[in-house]
């Protein structure tokens, strides 16, 4: 697998991950308890998970960033994120949205094209 392939798959994982405990969140907002504490707390399965997954990205990330450039593979993770919990904020969560939010994913699809394949480059200049 290319250095380019593993990278996008890693960052794909990663922003897969974020939104899922983005979206247990969301749902978790949505329970009726009085406060989010007391919510977080009767729903304490489903705040468990969330931390989890996030107690996981943070160790997951930190190890693979031995192998993969934080130049590529932070902005791929996080417009990759941006755009996942867009797409789930719209159809399970029935979010509205606009022309705004769709072109803002394109820009941010561009983006991602343009930094994933930055490594194959010639570096212009290195400090």
């Amino acid at each position: 697998m290319s250095f380019q392939l593993t990278s996008v798959v890693n960052a794909i994982f990663l922003a897969c991950l974020l939104t899922f405990s983005h979206g247990l969140l969301r749902w978790l907002s949505t329970q009726e308890a009085g406060s989010f504490v007391n919510c977080a707390l009767q729903n304490w399965r489903v705040t468990g998970t969330a931390i989890a997954i996030y107690i996981f990205i943070f160790f997951y990330y930190a190890y693979i960033l031995k192998f993969i450039s934080i130049s590529v593979l932070y902005p791929v993770y996080t417009g990759l994120s941006i755009i996942f919990v867009f797409l789930m904020g719209t159809f399970f969560f029935h979010e509205p949205y606009s022309m705004r939010h769709i072109i803002g994913c394109v820009l941010i699809i561009a983006g991602i094209y343009l930094v994933s394949g930055a490594s194959n480059d010639v570096v212009v200049r290195s400090w």
